[in-house]
């Protein structure tokens, strides 16, 4: 079985965003929680997360999973026992948290002007998503997000 990928409910955004960080591939659904959010799932070859409990009625060819919590430390709890998802160092920060897309490496001399002084002057390791464009660098991003990943014991990570 290849890479697990997810297609979230308009409900389900700052679960999107964690998944992608954690770099599972999460596609973020706007439209009805409906049937053609359950074919879209399908269609893709994506497991469907949704906070729609009535969805679990519905009958359909592809994988669902309904999300009950309320908080995110919980919801995404659930998500990783559910679906054995493991945590790799490799993985964190590798697509958009917007765009869902790879992000790619960036030579730091071209995004002099993209970035803060601040940024520029301190990091050395830039990536760019190449369908928004957006600049991403290490920063505190990465270590405030391992530490709310052990402070929620999400990965029993020590």
């Amino acid at each position: 079985m290849g890479q697990i990928k997810f297609l979230t409910d308009r409900n389900l955004g700052k679960l999107t965003k964690w998944l992608r960080m954690l770099g599972y591939d999460t596609v973020y659904y706007t439209g009805n929680i409906d049937r053609s959010f359950l074919r879209e799932g399908v269609k893709e070859g994506r497991i469907a997360l949704t906070r729609r409990r009535d969805m679990a009625r519905r009958h359909f060819s592809g994988r669902m999973f309904i999300v009950h919590a309320d908080k995110v430390p919980d919801q995404l709890s659930g998500v990783i026992d559910e679906f054995s998802l493991e945590f790799d160092t490799k993985r964190l920060f590798t697509l958009c948290l917007t765009c869902n897309e790879k992000l790619k490496d960036i030579p730091k001399a071209d995004i002099k002007s993209r970035v803060p002084p601040y940024v520029f002057q301190t990091q050395n390791n830039f990536r760019i998503c190449p369908q928004c464009q957006k600049i991403f660098w290490p920063g505190t991003h990465r270590n405030n997000a391992l530490l709310y990943l052990k402070q929620h014991n999400l990965f029993h990570l020590p």
